[in-house]
């Protein structure tokens, strides 16, 4: 099972390590936040509906790559979307809600500070970390460290 899931993991570092990227990432390091991989989610104490309702006003600084596509078997009208994001230093993503299209983040390499419409504390991501994003989730992203960030989402949505 391990040699499957490394080699699923090479396959999805094929995917992070690009040519047209303006820094590389080693593949050990990326490789290192698949193995490290851990949910990151607002401490319990620290949940709140509604504790915010806006963040970054727009995107800035991130470029977006599809790596691939699969449609769902159980439900034609629906497909799996798995992206490469590239969010340069000062960057941002956008204030957005995931009612319609619902999965998971993953931080390959750098880190992002996330803000919640669930956490009255904005969280860091790092390496390895994976936010769940499901049909309550509104948020924005923005990276403050000065170094790229790079992050695989794999997302549910329309065909």
């Amino acid at each position: 099972m391990r040699a499957w899931m490394l080699g699923a993991a090479a396959v999805l570092l094929a995917g992070c390590v690009s040519v047209n990227a303006q820094v590389r990432h080693e593949p050990d390091a990326a490789l290192a936040a698949f193995e490290n991989a851990r949910l990151r989610e607002c401490p319990a104490a620290r949940v709140q509906a509604g504790a915010h309702a806006s963040g970054e006003a727009q995107n800035a600084g991130v470029t977006g790559e599809t790596i691939g596509v699969a449609p769902l078997a159980s439900d034609p009208t629906r497909v799996v979307r798995l992206r490469r994001l590239t969010i340069a230093p000062g960057g941002a993503i956008a204030w957005h809600d995931h009612a319609a299209v619902q999965g998971m983040a993953l931080m390959v390499a750098g880190e992002m500070v996330e803000t919640r419409n669930s956490c009255l504390d904005r969280m860091t991501y790092r390496a390895g970390d994976v936010a769940v994003e499901d049909a309550s989730t509104a948020h924005s992203w923005r990276n403050e460290s000065d170094a790229p960030a790079i992050v695989l989402t794999a997302h549910v949505l329309a065909r």
